[in-house]
């Protein structure tokens, strides 16, 4: 499995993840993270085979930058819909079932910035819906400032709320700070996350998408992140922490009675 994260920034979104995939019980490197277009990434989870399929698809569809999130959601829906029919409604009749099986599983976490209107994340895959638990392809609109995939995604998610609550204290919410920033902090919840859950490993992949575009970082370049971070928490801090009122506050958002 994998762990992979979205978060919101100011100039844009931080796409992150491992890199540790498994093929016959062997620890695999593995890409996760894909640039669709110039400014549309997607964060991946599945198997590798499956998610080459995805990305093709969406390559072939989104060759360029998209006007509005309104046609990207239209887009998108038609390829998830045309990669259901062909992997799992016609695969399934070939097989001879009477009803469709799930054969095509991937699910992936989009990062978008269209040329008119805001940055947006949209959660997508294929499963059950509705009362008859009918199989079909989903897509929905992620409304906070970040998320998560994966085997790992729930021990990523309590950090990322760690952090939320850090940053709310100072009255900043995690889409308030610069990309540097929550590149810094992706980096910091995957290593967290590592430490809990087995099927997450490797190297961190970072990429950037923003109106400037989308952008792979390097090791140096993620370093250079992390160091932005940890110098401008320690200068956030410092400044709340010379004033005892301030010091409790921010003690009381990390540590919530309930």
């Amino acid at each position: 499995m994998t762990t992979a994260l979205l978060i919101k920034s100011k100039e844009g979104i931080v796409l992150a993840s491992d890199s540790q995939g498994t093929a016959s019980k062997i620890k695999l490197t593995m890409k996760k993270i894909y640039k669709i277009n110039s400014h549309l990434g997607v964060a991946a989870s599945g198997d590798s085979s499956q998610i080459e399929l995805l990305v093709q698809e969406l390559e072939q569809n989104f060759p360029n930058q998209i006007e509005s999130e309104s046609e990207f959601k239209t887009r998108m829906y038609s390829c998830m819909v045309n990669l259901h029919r062909v992997y799992n409604i016609n695969h399934s009749f070939l097989c001879g079932y009477g009803n469709v099986r799930l054969f095509f599983t991937p699910f992936s976490l989009v990062a978008g910035i269209p040329r008119i209107g805001d940055s947006f994340i949209y959660r997508m895959g294929f499963g059950t819906m509705g009362r008859n638990n009918e199989i079909s392809p989903y897509l929905y609109k992620i409304t906070g400032d970040f998320t998560s995939i994966g085997s790992g995604s729930a021990y990523a998610r309590l950090v990322l709320l760690q952090q939320e609550r850090l940053y709310s204290s100072v009255n900043l919410k995690l889409s308030d700070l610069s990309i540097d920033h929550n590149v810094g902090i992706s980096i910091y919840v995957i290593n967290e996350v590592k430490q809990l859950d087995l099927e997450t490993g490797g190297k961190i992949q970072v990429a950037i998408v923003g109106r400037d575009g989308y952008k792979n970082l390097s090791c140096e370049e993620q370093t250079q992140c992390y160091n932005v971070m940890t110098d401008n928490l320690l200068t956030s801090l410092n400044d709340n922490f010379l004033d005892k009122d301030k010091s409790i506050k921010v003690i009381r958002s990390i540590f919530p009675y309930e």
